[in-house]
Protein backbone atom coordinates (compact mmCIF):
# COMPACT_ATOMS: atom_id res chain seq x y z
CA UNK A 1 0.00 0.00 0.00
CA UNK A 2 3.09 2.59 0.61
CA UNK A 3 4.78 1.67 -2.06
CA UNK A 4 1.44 2.37 -4.14
CA UNK A 5 1.18 5.81 -3.15
CA UNK A 6 4.52 6.76 -4.81
CA UNK A 7 2.58 6.43 -8.50
CA UNK A 8 1.58 9.76 -8.46
CA UNK A 9 0.79 12.88 -11.34
CA UNK A 10 0.84 15.90 -9.64
CA UNK A 11 1.58 17.50 -5.96
CA UNK A 12 -2.11 17.03 -5.08
CA UNK A 13 -1.87 13.65 -5.48
CA UNK A 14 1.43 13.52 -3.26
CA UNK A 15 -0.29 15.09 -0.67
CA UNK A 16 -3.35 13.17 -0.83
CA UNK A 17 -1.77 9.80 -1.25
CA UNK A 18 2.05 9.93 -0.17
CA UNK A 19 1.54 12.49 2.50
CA UNK A 20 -1.54 10.95 4.24
CA UNK A 21 -0.23 7.76 5.14
CA UNK A 22 3.67 7.76 4.91
CA UNK A 23 4.33 9.96 8.41
CA UNK A 24 1.87 7.58 10.59
CA UNK A 25 3.67 4.64 8.96
CA UNK A 26 6.81 5.68 9.98
CA UNK A 27 5.72 6.59 13.67
CA UNK A 28 3.99 3.30 13.78
CA UNK A 29 7.23 1.38 12.61
CA UNK A 30 9.19 3.57 15.47
CA UNK A 31 6.60 2.61 18.06
CA UNK A 32 6.40 -1.25 17.18
CA UNK A 33 10.54 -1.65 17.08
CA UNK A 34 10.69 0.67 20.28
CA UNK A 35 8.26 -1.31 22.28
CA UNK A 36 10.19 -4.72 20.89
CA UNK A 37 13.43 -3.59 22.03
CA UNK A 38 12.22 -2.38 25.31
CA UNK A 39 9.88 -5.36 26.37
CA UNK A 40 11.42 -5.70 29.43
CA UNK A 41 12.08 -2.15 30.58
CA UNK A 42 7.82 -1.32 29.46
CA UNK A 43 7.10 -4.31 31.08
CA UNK A 44 8.58 -3.56 34.15
CA UNK A 45 7.08 -0.17 34.25
CA UNK A 46 3.53 -1.75 33.90
CA UNK A 47 4.42 -3.73 36.36
CA UNK A 48 5.20 -1.03 38.93
CA UNK A 49 1.63 0.36 38.08
CA UNK A 50 0.32 -2.70 39.87
CA UNK A 51 2.51 -3.16 42.84
CA UNK A 52 2.19 -2.41 46.14
CA UNK A 53 4.88 0.85 46.10
CA UNK A 54 2.22 1.94 43.89
CA UNK A 55 -1.01 1.13 46.02
CA UNK A 56 -3.39 4.00 47.33
CA UNK A 57 -2.60 4.69 51.53
CA UNK A 58 -6.22 4.39 52.70
CA UNK A 59 -9.86 3.03 51.90
CA UNK A 60 -10.97 6.77 50.66
CA UNK A 61 -7.84 7.31 48.39
CA UNK A 62 -8.53 3.84 46.99
CA UNK A 63 -11.97 4.30 45.93
CA UNK A 64 -10.91 7.76 44.45
CA UNK A 65 -7.91 5.98 42.53
CA UNK A 66 -10.01 3.53 41.03
CA UNK A 67 -13.08 6.19 40.00
CA UNK A 68 -10.00 7.80 38.26
CA UNK A 69 -8.43 4.70 36.53
CA UNK A 70 -12.58 3.49 35.31
CA UNK A 71 -12.55 7.34 33.70
CA UNK A 72 -9.75 6.51 32.31
CA UNK A 73 -10.57 3.58 31.12
CA UNK A 74 -13.57 4.48 29.44
CA UNK A 75 -11.63 7.43 27.60
CA UNK A 76 -9.58 5.05 26.36
CA UNK A 77 -12.20 2.89 25.10
CA UNK A 78 -13.70 5.76 23.30
CA UNK A 79 -10.55 6.60 21.31
CA UNK A 80 -10.32 3.07 20.37
CA UNK A 81 -13.59 3.13 19.03
CA UNK A 82 -13.05 6.44 16.88
CA UNK A 83 -9.63 4.72 15.63
CA UNK A 84 -11.71 1.13 14.61
CA UNK A 85 -14.35 3.73 12.62
CA UNK A 86 -11.84 5.44 10.58
CA UNK A 87 -11.34 1.74 9.26
CA UNK A 88 -14.88 0.63 9.17
CA UNK A 89 -15.80 3.49 7.83
CA UNK A 90 -14.36 2.71 4.41
CA UNK A 91 -16.44 -0.22 3.95
CA UNK A 92 -18.69 2.45 2.60
CA UNK A 93 -16.36 2.39 -0.46
CA UNK A 94 -18.03 -1.32 -1.44
CA UNK A 95 -21.73 0.85 -2.30
CA UNK A 96 -19.82 2.60 -4.55
CA UNK A 97 -20.25 1.48 -8.32
CA UNK A 98 -16.78 3.83 -8.73
CA UNK A 99 -15.07 0.54 -7.48
CA UNK A 100 -12.73 2.94 -5.04
CA UNK A 101 -10.44 1.32 -2.72
CA UNK A 102 -10.55 2.51 0.70
CA UNK A 103 -6.62 4.02 0.56
CA UNK A 104 -5.00 3.96 -2.93
CA UNK A 105 -6.71 2.85 -6.34
CA UNK A 106 -3.68 1.23 -7.57
CA UNK A 107 -2.00 -2.02 -7.29
CA UNK A 108 1.01 -3.12 -9.06
CA UNK A 109 -0.92 -2.92 -12.63
CA UNK A 110 -3.87 -5.96 -11.32
CA UNK A 111 -6.69 -4.90 -13.12
CA UNK A 112 -9.33 -3.44 -11.05
CA UNK A 113 -12.52 -3.24 -13.07
CA UNK A 114 -16.45 -4.36 -13.30
CA UNK A 115 -14.53 -7.79 -15.54
CA UNK A 116 -12.38 -8.11 -12.51
CA UNK A 117 -14.02 -8.14 -9.47
CA UNK A 118 -12.83 -10.63 -7.96
CA UNK A 119 -9.37 -8.63 -7.76
CA UNK A 120 -11.08 -5.94 -6.16
CA UNK A 121 -12.74 -7.64 -3.24
CA UNK A 122 -9.32 -9.22 -2.68
CA UNK A 123 -7.03 -6.52 -2.69
CA UNK A 124 -9.91 -4.51 -0.08
CA UNK A 125 -9.83 -7.19 1.91
CA UNK A 126 -6.20 -6.74 2.21
CA UNK A 127 -6.04 -3.03 2.71
CA UNK A 128 -9.04 -3.32 5.45
CA UNK A 129 -6.96 -5.98 7.23
CA UNK A 130 -3.66 -4.23 7.12
CA UNK A 131 -5.16 -0.97 8.34
CA UNK A 132 -7.29 -2.41 11.36
CA UNK A 133 -3.84 -4.25 12.52
CA UNK A 134 -1.77 -0.84 11.93
CA UNK A 135 -4.66 1.13 13.69
CA UNK A 136 -4.05 -1.58 16.81
CA UNK A 137 -0.50 -1.37 16.87
CA UNK A 138 -0.75 2.71 16.97
CA UNK A 139 -3.79 2.99 19.28
CA UNK A 140 -2.19 0.14 21.88
CA UNK A 141 1.12 1.76 22.09
CA UNK A 142 -0.69 5.05 22.68
CA UNK A 143 -2.69 3.70 25.60
CA UNK A 144 0.35 1.95 27.34
CA UNK A 145 2.18 5.70 27.39
CA UNK A 146 -1.47 7.22 28.47
CA UNK A 147 -1.43 4.88 31.42
CA UNK A 148 2.38 5.19 32.08
CA UNK A 149 2.29 8.98 32.51
CA UNK A 150 -1.35 9.20 33.50
CA UNK A 151 -0.02 6.51 36.89
CA UNK A 152 2.71 8.84 37.50
CA UNK A 153 0.54 12.11 37.91
CA UNK A 154 -2.46 10.21 39.86
CA UNK A 155 0.81 9.30 42.28
CA UNK A 156 2.06 12.58 42.96
CA UNK A 157 -1.60 13.35 43.47
CA UNK A 158 -1.81 10.97 46.25
CA UNK A 159 1.26 12.52 47.46
CA UNK A 160 0.42 15.82 47.29
CA UNK A 161 -2.68 14.61 49.43
CA UNK A 162 -0.29 12.98 52.46
CA UNK A 163 1.84 15.44 52.33
CA UNK A 164 -0.25 18.45 53.35
CA UNK A 165 -1.51 15.73 56.58
CA UNK A 166 1.62 15.15 58.25
CA UNK A 167 1.15 13.82 61.61
CA UNK A 168 2.50 17.02 63.11
CA UNK A 169 2.20 17.22 66.89
CA UNK A 170 4.03 20.13 68.75
CA UNK A 171 3.45 18.72 72.31
CA UNK A 172 3.92 14.92 71.34
CA UNK A 173 6.06 12.15 72.63
CA UNK A 174 9.21 10.35 71.34
CA UNK A 175 6.57 7.51 70.24
CA UNK A 176 4.55 9.89 67.94
CA UNK A 177 7.28 12.03 67.01
CA UNK A 178 8.81 8.65 65.78
CA UNK A 179 6.07 8.05 64.25
CA UNK A 180 6.03 11.41 62.44
CA UNK A 181 10.06 10.89 60.94
CA UNK A 182 8.99 7.46 59.90
CA UNK A 183 6.19 8.85 57.50
CA UNK A 184 8.07 11.78 56.71
CA UNK A 185 10.69 9.24 55.44
CA UNK A 186 8.23 7.24 53.09
CA UNK A 187 6.82 10.25 51.44
CA UNK A 188 10.28 10.94 50.53
CA UNK A 189 10.76 7.40 49.26
CA UNK A 190 7.54 7.48 47.45
CA UNK A 191 8.82 10.83 45.36
CA UNK A 192 11.92 9.41 44.48
CA UNK A 193 10.07 5.95 42.92
CA UNK A 194 7.66 8.44 41.41
CA UNK A 195 10.39 10.54 40.16
CA UNK A 196 12.33 7.67 38.73
CA UNK A 197 9.19 5.62 37.53
CA UNK A 198 8.41 9.13 35.26
CA UNK A 199 12.19 9.84 34.31
CA UNK A 200 12.06 5.81 33.06
CA UNK A 201 9.13 6.36 31.43
CA UNK A 202 10.05 9.17 29.59
CA UNK A 203 13.56 7.00 28.70
CA UNK A 204 11.39 4.57 27.01
CA UNK A 205 8.38 6.47 25.14
CA UNK A 206 9.88 9.52 24.65
CA UNK A 207 11.33 8.71 20.91
CA UNK A 208 7.51 6.84 19.87
CA UNK A 209 6.04 10.10 21.10
CA UNK A 210 8.77 12.53 19.11
CA UNK A 211 7.88 10.63 15.90
CA UNK A 212 4.42 10.59 16.66
CA UNK A 213 3.88 14.35 17.22
CA UNK A 214 6.17 15.03 14.27
CA UNK A 215 4.42 12.32 12.15
CA UNK A 216 0.55 13.82 13.19
CA UNK A 217 1.57 17.52 12.30
CA UNK A 218 2.11 16.73 8.34
CA UNK A 219 -0.91 14.12 8.56
CA UNK A 220 -3.06 16.90 10.22
CA UNK A 221 -1.87 18.98 7.49
CA UNK A 222 -2.46 16.29 4.84
CA UNK A 223 -6.35 15.10 6.08
CA UNK A 224 -7.20 18.96 6.36
CA UNK A 225 -5.56 19.10 2.27
CA UNK A 226 -7.72 16.36 0.86
CA UNK A 227 -10.90 17.17 2.65
CA UNK A 228 -10.82 20.57 0.92
CA UNK A 229 -9.91 18.79 -2.05
CA UNK A 230 -12.67 16.42 -1.99
CA UNK A 231 -17.11 16.93 -2.22
CA UNK A 232 -18.14 15.54 0.69
CA UNK A 233 -21.29 14.32 -0.77
CA UNK A 234 -20.07 12.48 -3.74
CA UNK A 235 -17.23 11.05 -1.38
CA UNK A 236 -19.67 10.63 1.93
CA UNK A 237 -17.50 7.27 2.79
CA UNK A 238 -14.35 9.14 2.43
CA UNK A 239 -14.80 12.19 4.54
CA UNK A 240 -16.68 10.00 7.23
CA UNK A 241 -13.06 8.13 7.75
CA UNK A 242 -11.31 11.46 7.14
CA UNK A 243 -13.01 12.74 10.24
CA UNK A 244 -12.32 9.79 12.53
CA UNK A 245 -8.73 9.79 10.96
CA UNK A 246 -8.22 13.38 11.97
CA UNK A 247 -9.99 13.24 15.35
CA UNK A 248 -7.60 9.76 15.84
CA UNK A 249 -4.27 12.11 15.01
CA UNK A 250 -5.23 14.64 17.43
CA UNK A 251 -5.73 12.29 20.21
CA UNK A 252 -2.47 10.55 19.37
CA UNK A 253 -0.61 13.76 20.10
CA UNK A 254 -2.78 15.02 22.80
CA UNK A 255 -2.98 12.08 24.70
CA UNK A 256 0.76 12.20 26.43
CA UNK A 257 0.87 15.40 26.31
CA UNK A 258 -2.19 15.81 28.40
CA UNK A 259 -1.06 13.58 30.46
CA UNK A 260 2.77 14.49 30.85
CA UNK A 261 1.12 17.99 31.51
CA UNK A 262 -0.29 16.70 34.27
CA UNK A 263 2.43 15.34 35.62
CA UNK A 264 4.27 18.40 35.40
CA UNK A 265 1.51 20.06 37.24
CA UNK A 266 1.13 18.42 40.01
CA UNK A 267 4.79 17.35 40.91
CA UNK A 268 4.74 21.71 41.20
CA UNK A 269 1.86 21.13 44.01
CA UNK A 270 3.78 19.13 46.31
CA UNK A 271 5.82 22.14 47.69
CA UNK A 272 2.62 23.88 48.40
CA UNK A 273 1.63 20.67 50.10
CA UNK A 274 4.17 20.46 52.40
CA UNK A 275 3.93 24.82 53.35
CA UNK A 276 0.20 23.93 54.10
CA UNK A 277 0.63 21.88 56.49
CA UNK A 278 1.89 22.58 60.28
CA UNK A 279 5.16 22.24 59.83
CA UNK A 280 5.38 25.95 62.15
CA UNK A 281 5.05 23.45 65.17
CA UNK A 282 7.98 21.41 64.33
CA UNK A 283 11.21 21.08 65.76
CA UNK A 284 14.54 23.07 64.25
CA UNK A 285 15.92 19.92 62.92
CA UNK A 286 12.72 18.51 61.10
CA UNK A 287 12.04 22.13 59.97
CA UNK A 288 15.25 21.71 58.22
CA UNK A 289 14.52 18.50 56.89
CA UNK A 290 11.25 19.77 55.23
CA UNK A 291 13.01 22.58 53.64
CA UNK A 292 15.17 20.84 51.85
CA UNK A 293 12.59 18.22 50.40
CA UNK A 294 10.49 21.62 49.16
CA UNK A 295 13.28 22.88 47.67
CA UNK A 296 13.45 19.73 46.10
CA UNK A 297 10.48 19.74 44.87
CA UNK A 298 10.59 22.74 43.75
CA UNK A 299 11.46 22.02 40.01
CA UNK A 300 8.57 20.22 38.89
CA UNK A 301 8.94 17.08 36.89
CA UNK A 302 9.11 18.00 33.31
CA UNK A 303 8.99 15.32 30.31
CA UNK A 304 10.52 16.04 27.00
CA UNK A 305 9.92 14.21 24.02
CA UNK A 306 13.25 13.30 21.75
CA UNK A 307 14.65 15.94 24.28
CA UNK A 308 12.78 18.28 21.80
CA UNK A 309 8.97 18.36 21.91
CA UNK A 310 7.75 18.47 25.91
CA UNK A 311 5.34 16.10 27.09
CA UNK A 312 2.39 19.47 27.54
CA UNK A 313 -0.72 21.05 26.45
CA UNK A 314 1.73 24.10 25.00
CA UNK A 315 3.41 21.71 22.82
CA UNK A 316 -0.10 20.58 21.20
CA UNK A 317 -1.19 23.83 20.76
CA UNK A 318 2.30 24.54 18.54
CA UNK A 319 1.74 21.18 16.76
CA UNK A 320 -1.78 22.52 15.75
CA UNK A 321 -0.14 25.65 14.71
CA UNK A 322 2.70 24.27 12.31
CA UNK A 323 0.30 22.08 10.76
CA UNK A 324 -2.73 24.77 9.81
CA UNK A 325 0.94 27.36 8.80
CA UNK A 326 2.05 24.26 6.44
CA UNK A 327 -1.56 24.19 4.78
CA UNK A 328 -1.67 27.37 4.35
CA UNK A 329 1.89 26.65 2.15
CA UNK A 330 0.83 23.91 0.44
CA UNK A 331 -2.81 25.52 -0.26
CA UNK A 332 -1.57 29.27 -1.69
CA UNK A 333 0.76 26.62 -4.41
CA UNK A 334 -1.74 24.35 -5.44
Amino acid sequence: MFSSSFFTENLEALWIEILFMLPTEIAMLVKTVSVVNRFEAIYGLNRMTLSKEFKSMCPKQEEEYKRYFERFSKAMMFYYFCSVSTVLASMGFLFDDRLKLPFFNWFYWVPIDKDHMNNYYIIFAYQMIGMMGHCLLNVSADVNIALLLSTAGKQLDLLSYELARLPVNPTGTNIEKSYYKRKFEEHIQQYNRIYDFARETEKQVSWSVFSQICASGVTICAIIFRLSAISLFDNVSSTISMYFYLMSMLTQIFLPCYFGNDVTLKSQKLTNAMYTSDWYQLALRERKDLKMMMIRTSEPIRLKAGNFFNFNLTDFTSTLNRSYSLYAVINRRK
